[in-house]
């Protein structure tokens, strides 16, 4: 989904595998080396391979965000809306590592390449969804103009959507909000991936711990900010209750928009980019102390997510997007990818990995996409609907906006795909790939050792060796 978001041959998935470190003397990667091993953050470290866990994960959790919106585990599980979060950390911790490890390679990082390879992932089913919502919405306006409510409306979500400003333009007019609602995610992402690398490059050429610290203050500072603003507004138990408390008919307030703002959550792809900088700095191979504590504060995190997901809206602790347990639960899901990235024969990780979540996992962006256009029609029938009934329809709808997915990642990513490997795909992983058989794969923009590089003997970051690491694709969301 984001990071979003889908990833499957050809396009991008999660890496994790080692980056050999120069041991030789009088050499400018020994130089580099020790360098690095002096800064806060680190770039010359074990690269990101392939996690499949992570594929697993974004598989499972599109499917439920879909049977969330179509009714159908609303009630089940009303912390849902935590799953965001989930592909936030995701995205923050797969980009940053990748842009390191290009760092690591070729001691920069190719911007032309990594704007090309998102727009060429994200742009081409977004605007696909947009135009065909666009069309339907004037078509509908123009034979049935009262079938819609708030139908002049319509044009303004296109447009924010268009812009990938959506998230912006519901902060300052609420009313907006409507059928692509849900692009609000996918446009938080999309500053993430147009700002994040100047600001990483710009950091890492200076290339001091001065640098880095300020760099890491500055994420800190952001994530700060932005968790002390939700729980200031604690009282608010709704994303539409705010309504209630801070906009009226004739005027908006600051304080409603300052709320919507950070109820969106950027600070925890923040929290990945972190999440990246720690799991760099940890020293492999892992000890068997390092790796209970992971396993600890990853089995922590487990808990604490599942908690939210049960008992959000059910008990004023977990209460969303201001209280205390929520924005707990939300630092939690750090370890949990931690966890799953350092502990890749762990029983979540092998479950996770389960082969038909992974195939979904690589096509989530799509299905997300697509899904609450599909919906729209059924909502109506599954307001007004009980029991089985309401079940019924709540699947059919989800199944239809699953379909829409697959049909979007076969005939319109996939094409577009093949485009980002053939051209924008580094020349070392394009070898690679050719080594591997001929199959076009997506290392992304992850690390090569210089030539002047030999082999250490150290493991790489997961539990498994690195002979059963797949060398395929990097983190495309």
């Amino acid at each position: 989904m984001h990071e979003g978001a889908g990833r499957g041959r050809p396009d991008g998935r999660a890496r994790c595998d080692d980056h050999p470190h120069d041991s030789r003397p009088h050499d400018s990667g020994l130089d580099r080396t020790v360098t690095d091993t002096a800064r806060l953050v680190r770039v010359d470290a074990p690269r990101l391979g392939h996690i499949p866990s992570f594929d697993g994960f974004r598989g499972i959790f599109v499917l439920q965000v879909v049977l969330y919106h179509a009714g159908v585990t609303a009630k089940l599980l009303p912390g849902s809306p935590i799953i965001i979060d989930w592909f936030f950390v995701a995205s923050g911790f797969l980009i940053t590592s990748l842009l390191l490890d290009e760092q690591n390679r070729s001691n920069t990082i190719d911007m032309r390449r990594f704007y090309s390879r998102r727009a060429l992932r994200l742009f081409p089913a977004m605007y696909a969804m947009i135009a065909v919502f666009t069309v339907l919405m004037l078509a509908v306006q123009i034979l049935a103009p009262d079938a819609l409510e708030n139908a002049g409306l319509w044009w303004v979500e296109s447009l924010a959507a268009s812009l990938y400003v959506y998230f912006l333009v519901a902060a300052f007019f609420p009313a907006t909000i409507g059928a692509i609602g849900h692009t609000w995610s996918l446009t938080v992402e999309e500053q993430f991936y147009f700002f994040w690398p100047m600001i990483l490059k710009r950091s890492l050429k200076r290339g001091t711990r001065r640098s880095d610290r300020n760099l890491i203050i500055g994420c800190l500072a952001f994530i700060a900010i932005f968790v002390t603003i939700r729980m200031s507004f604690q009282h608010v138990v709704t994303w539409d209750g705010i309504e209630a408390h801070f906009v009226d008919e004739d005027h908006l307030s600051w304080q409603g928009v300052l709320y919507r703002i950070a109820a969106v959550r950027p600070d925890m792809i923040v929290c990945g980019c972190l999440a990246a900088f720690v799991a760099r700095a940890i020293p492999r191979p892992l000890t068997d102390q390092v790796r209970r504590i992971i396993g600890v504060l990853g089995a922590a995190g487990w808990a604490l997510f599942v908690a939210a997901l049960l008992f959000a809206t059910r008990f004023p602790f977990f209460t969303m997007f201001g209280s205390v347990g929520y924005q707990i639960a939300l630092w939690g899901l750090v370890p949990m990818i931690l966890d799953l990235y350092f502990r890749q024969q762990s029983l979540a990780a092998r479950g996770l990995a389960w082969q038909p979540a992974q195939w979904l996992g690589q096509r989530s962006y799509g299905i997300y996409l697509w899904h609450i256009p599909v919906l729209l029609p059924f909502l109506a029938a599954i307001e007004s609907s009980y029991g089985v009934r309401k079940l019924a329809i709540g699947l059919v709808a989800a199944g239809l906006g699953v379909v829409a997915g697959l049909l979007s990642y076969r005939y319109i990513e996939r094409r577009f795909l093949r485009i980002k490997e053939t051209r924008f795909t580094a020349p070392q992983d394009r070898m690679r790939s050719e080594m591997a058989g001929g199959e076009i794969r997506d290392p992304g923009p992850g690390p090569r050792p210089p030539r002047h590089h030999r082999p250490a003997p150290d493991l790489p970051a997961p539990d498994r060796p690195a002979a059963d690491l797949p060398a395929d694709r990097g983190a495309d969301s």
